[in-house]
């Protein structure tokens, strides 16, 4: 390599400089600041030495393949830089500023790199050399910069990045304050002129967003974080600080916020369509039931054969209708109901629902044990609603030459399962286990069966409506919790029910 070109490049630097191979990232020429700081390119018989692995800590060639790669296609990535921990000759390990820039020789590419020590004084909380190289990239963001307000002069001198934000022709030239001023939303202008006011008067950090009308005329809205400096008297002397484009991110929040008000207001309007629907409904199915009953009382003798089992089955229908009404209506009131919460003890909800169930539970030789349930902040009908779904849910799909054994048990939830589970890790959850020994159901069904309507079974083997698990994950979501199910066809099923202790303030 003829060391009189690579020479005369490396003065293009003011810093260490090194001119390196794309491929093998050898050192192939450096000046003597280079030299002294991290070695020689080449030994006394000419032979490469030095390679940028042996300098670059932890080296990973494809982040400088991706800022080679910049600089080769775009001119304007030539003027940033990428942050890397060096190791000088010393021993000692510091952070350096790399520029690049490509070189033709011969038919071949090289690489100008140019490191400047980082000597940078932010006294910033970096917990890593990483997180501290992922700020320092924000200054290569045009949605980003970082401006400085000079009280006495009434001069702010703004970073590429502020001028791209505002739209303006950068001119470098310092600003004064109403320059600046006329740029805010005509609706923020006072806002903001009370917030700089109180900052000079308070010497308080601001942190705040505003709005701007650009240079073109489009509205932005921008992240405003800064600090007001003083002088050895107190004496506020300049603001520091920075802006940041927040447009896409709070506009796609608007959305987000949209849609989830529109989904609400939807859901109301079905819960408010199913128990009117349902309400209506009762009246026609009372007369249907009470004539049915006096055609049964009076003409019984008369109906026989066909005209007994058609009435039999208006009868069986006008029932099945009814308990269908009645869980449609229950569905509907959970989230409508007015009744407080309040402290319920789970072993006492537990104990009056098998008092209820009694007569099915001796029928069927259910056994159910209970550990103990903790104390929680709930609505006790829902909460007795729940157990009493859950428990004949078990009782129901029992297999047919094995009494029915239920066992209910509960814990506290841990902080791993909190963070699994997406819960707030400053509130006490417990987790709520119902296993049975029925005739259990198939994985992929695990979801589905919480779906209103959804049944696996016909309902001449299995009768019910298909809404009680419907409803229980309804009161749980209603509570703030968690609902799910496990099972192994023939092995039986888990129900897993994770509630809070207290209920979020309203």
């Amino acid at each position: 390599m003829p060391g009189a070109f690579f020479e005369r490049i490396s003065k293009w630097g003011a810093g260490a400089t090194a001119i390196v191979d794309p491929v093998s990232y050898d050192v192939v020429f450096c000046n003597q600041l280079f030299e002294d700081k991290f070695g020689k390119a080449e030994n006394e018989e000419g032979n490469k030495v030095l390679n940028l692995a042996d300098v670059v800590i932890d080296f990973v060639p494809e982040k400088l393949d991706v800022q080679l790669q910049n600089v080769l296609n775009f001119v304007e990535e030539r003027n940033k830089y990428n942050v890397y921990k060096l190791r000088e000759l010393t021993g000692h390990i510091h952070s350096y500023f790399v520029y690049a820039a490509p070189i033709a020789h011969d038919n071949s590419m090289y690489y100008q790199l140019l490191l400047l020590e980082d000597q940078s004084k932010w006294k910033l909380p970096f917990l890593s050399f990483d997180t501290r190289e992922l700020f320092l990239e924000q200054f290569n963001n045009m949605a980003f910069g970082t401006f400085e307000w000079i009280l006495e002069s009434n001069k702010i001198f703004w970073t590429e990045g502020i001028y791209h934000i505002y739209e303006i022709e950068s001119s470098g030239a310092a600003l004064e304050y109403q320059d600046i001023a006329n740029y805010i939303h005509p609706e923020e202008q006072k806002k903001i002129a009370a917030i700089v006011k109180r900052a000079l008067r308070d010497q308080n950090d601001v942190n705040t967003e505003m709005r701007i009308v650009t240079a073109r005329n489009n509205i932005r809205i921008v992240s405003v974080m800064c600090k007001v400096l003083t002088n050895d008297s107190k004496v506020p002397v300049k603001i520091v600080g920075s802006l940041r484009d927040i447009t896409e991110q709070r506009l796609a929040e608007y959305d987000v916020k949209k849609h989830v008000k529109e989904l609400h207001r939807s859901n109301q309007e079905l819960e408010e369509f199913a128990y009117v629907a349902s309400h209506d409904l009762q009246e026609p199915l009372r007369k249907i039931s009470t004539f049915s009953d006096r055609l049964n009382e009076k003409y019984a003798d008369v109906l026989t054969g066909d005209g007994e089992m058609y009435l039999e089955r208006i009868m069986a229908s006008a029932e099945n209708m009814r308990m269908l009404i009645n869980n449609l209506l229950e569905f509907s009131r959970i989230t409508r109901s007015t009744q407080p919460f309040a402290n319920v003890g789970l072993n006492f909800i537990v104990h009056q629902v098998k008092t209820d169930l009694e007569l099915i539970i001796e029928e069927t030789g259910t056994i159910i044990t209970t550990g103990k349930l903790p104390d929680i902040e709930a609505s006790l009908s829902q909460m007795k609603q729940l157990f009493t779904n859950i428990i004949n849910n078990a009782i129901k799909f029992r297999k047919t030459d094995v009494p029915p054994q239920i066992t209910i048990d509960s814990r506290t939830l841990s902080a791993d399962e909190k963070k699994h589970y997406q819960l707030s890790g400053n509130k006490t959850y417990y987790r709520i286990e119902v296993a049975d020994n029925g005739i259990g159901f198939e994985k992929e069904y695990a979801q589905r069966i919480f779906q209103i309507f959804q049944r696996l079974h016909g309902k001449s083997e299995y009768p019910g409506s298909g809404i009680g698990l419907a409803i229980c994950k309804k009161i749980v979501e209603h509570h703030h919790g968690l609902i799910f199910a496990d099972s192994n066809p023939g092995k039986g099923s888990q129900f897993v029910i994770i509630l809070p202790e207290a209920q979020p303030l309203s």
